[in-house]
């Protein structure tokens, strides 16, 4: 055996260099887990290795990874953590676009490729990479970086976890400065915190670092790494968020909510083991935080433990969809794929969690939703004695719903975020426009929480301070105890924001409102030239009286439409939608390509009011 390798159980060995490598064997093939700089590689015929058949990273920092530049693309497929796959394979575009003046992003990624590699295959947050006889469960565990994994395998009957730079062979962080993204925080170290416990309660045999040795049963240390880091934020006055001793509330024998999470999302349960979630949000709000940086946010399963471990809940029957934004669903797919859990919705929301590419709306979740059983607006179903209704509730978003049941004699509404609290008022919630919201979103929420006469809603965000008799924190409580007059309080406000609205403008505020009554669906396609897809041109009519359009596409070099123009007429509160071919006769550029749309509404020229984005296959997208 080759001096530098060394081994750590059957058929895996390490190397030292500019990161610790770790060489997976199969006959006279290999799998390597962060090849480093790649000066070993000549070393594998040693073990008898004539191929490398992949190479995985556990992030995408230069001292893992640079020895791509050497392997033979031809033998060797690459597979990069989800979140950092754009640091790869577009790598240049991120060098465009990483601000030096004006900045105040700290997180590491200056430490980034200098070229883009091509990649073959995104190692996704809880799927398993499969190879030969080997399969490798990928665990979120960011920390040292926004997209850090650990892959998670059995070997000669020990499971190994490849923990990338989380941890190093001493039982510390490989470097301090890379624990703070932003500037003055410390939100790198506190979501290492979170992935060390959940990966202790993952209980690998052995660690295998990134820099170092390989560390046996590793329980103790990760845990006192964790504390570490704890006190490490505290004398950095970064509060760890959520810092409340519980992660649920029981708000009445059946129906707890989430304490840790930056929405609250809630559980139904039976007294025989089943639960029904309503919504299913963060960990904590510091796996939010990335996406101030440009990141996919991560969701870690540790709240769904609890429920099963100290709340005696066997299964989860399925979890009723509120809304689409991420913070409300960020949990969702980990449900379907580990558990098998389905998705309930209102049949109008199913649409957008399906094929979120369709869409250009704030906080969508990247990943397709399985969408298995859809209700119609007022409709009624029972889950385990318990009647439920579901109901279209158009706040802040105009695609949500809420749904109500009756529990010990209680009517509740779970509304996600159609409602707030301003000063202790029920009172409409945010405003987003480019939710599609109007002037009448919100007062038509008051007119059905008029009809419903809820007495407790259950907020999606705001939170009531009650102070407990044990003299800890106090709780935040969801729920809200309304009366009739809370809700006739409410349409009070949902008719002040519209006249506030109309007061702006001297046409309907309803189109002023709105940026999206011309739309692209979907919003991104994906072509590889010689290729043709499908684009719908999507016009709504938000006037009183019918309207007569005009719609021409605008188009680069070497893109086909047909049709290239649309003219119709389209009565009040109808849209018209026209299904147009793109064709691509050759592919010039990485992408995007935009494709605009010049619009003529009643012979009054509008200009390029929409856009939809043509990127090219191969490219990321």
């Amino acid at each position: 055996m080759p001096d530098q390798l060394h081994p750590v159980t059957d058929n895996v060995f390490q190397v030292r260099g500019t990161c610790t490598s770790y060489v997976i064997v199969d006959g006279d093939a290999a799998l390597v887990i962060d090849p480093g700089d790649g000066h070993w590689w000549d070393a594998l015929s040693g073990l008898g290795v004539s191929k490398v058949e992949w190479v995985l990273l556990t992030h995408t920092h230069r001292d893992q990874c640079s020895g791509l530049y050497q392997l033979d693309r031809s033998a060797t497929k690459l597979a990069v953590p989800e979140s950092e796959r754009h640091l790869v394979e577009d790598v240049e575009s991120f060098w465009r676009r990483r601000p030096i003046y004006h900045n105040y992003n700290q997180v590491a990624d200056l430490f980034s490729l200098p070229r883009s590699v091509p990649v073959d295959v995104s190692l996704e947050d809880f799927d398993v990479f499969c190879w030969r006889d080997v399969q490798l469960e990928i665990l979120p565990t960011p920390g040292h970086t926004p997209g850090s994994i650990t892959l998670l395998g059995e070997f000669s009957g020990r499971r190994l976890a490849f923990a990338g730079d989380l941890v190093d062979g001493s039982g510390n962080v490989p470097q301090i400065h890379n624990l703070q993204f932003g500037y003055g925080d410390a939100l790198g170290a506190e979501l290492a915190i979170s992935s060390l416990r959940f990966l202790k309660t993952a209980a690998p045999d052995v660690l295998c670092p990134g820099h170092g040795a390989p560390i046996d049963s590793p329980e103790q240390v990760l845990e006192s790494l964790a504390r570490r880091l704890e006190a490490f934020c505290e004398e950095m006055h970064h509060p760890i968020d959520p810092a409340p001793t519980e992660e649920f509330i029981e708000l009445a024998p059946q129906l707890l909510q989430s304490a840790r999470q930056t929405c609250s999302w809630y559980v139904l349960r039976s007294g025989d083991g089943h639960a029904l979630l309503i919504d299913l949000g963060y960990s904590s709000s510091a796996h939010a935080g990335p996406s101030a940086f440009g990141y996919r946010t991560r969701f870690l399963p540790t709240h769904i433990e609890t429920l099963k471990n100290n709340y005696q809940i066997d299964a989860i029957d399925a979890v009723i969809i509120t809304h689409y934004h991420d913070d409300h669903v960020i949990g969702v797919p980990y449900l379907q794929r580990r558990w098998q859990v389905p998705a309930w919705c209102l049949k109008r929301i199913a649409p957008i969690l399906r094929e979120p590419r369709r869409y250009n709306m704030p906080c969508l979740l990247p990943h397709p939703i399985v969408v298995q059983r859809t209700f119609e607006d007022r409709e009624r179903f029972t889950w385990r004695g318990v009647e439920l209704q579901m109901h279209d509730l158009p706040g802040q978003t105009d695609l949500h719903s809420g749904v109500s049941f009756t529990l010990n004699g209680k009517r509740y509404l779970a509304m996600g975020d159609s409602a707030h609290l301003h000063g202790g008022q029920l009172t409409h919630g945010h405003v987003i426009f480019a939710n599609r919201v109007t002037a009448a979103n919100h007062l038509e929420v008051a007119e059905r929480m008029l009809e419903i006469e809820p007495e407790v809603l259950l907020h999606g965000h705001h939170r009531r301070q009650l102070i407990r008799d044990d003299g800890q924190p106090p709780q935040g409580r969801g729920d809200t105890p309304v009366t009739s007059q809370d809700l006739l309080d409410f349409k009070a406000s949902a008719q002040r924001l519209a006249g506030a609205l109309s007061s702006l403008v001297d046409e309907e505020d309803e189109e002023k409102c709105r940026a999206d009554w011309v739309r692209f669906e979907p919003y991104r396609l994906q072509l590889a030239g010689g290729e043709s897809a499908s684009v719908d041109v999507v016009i709504e009519n938000l006037h009183r009286q019918p309207i007569d359009v005009t719609a021409r596409l605008i188009l680069a070099p070497g893109i086909i439409a047909n049709p290239a123009t649309i003219s119709c007429r389209i009565d009040p509160n109808e849209q018209h939608r026209s299904n147009c071919s793109i064709h691509l006769s050759q592919q010039e550029r990485p992408g995007p390509t935009i494709i605009c749309v010049d619009v003529t509404r009643n012979g009054q020229p509008l200009g390029w009011l929409a856009e939809c984005q043509l990127w090219h296959a191969g490219t990321p997208g």
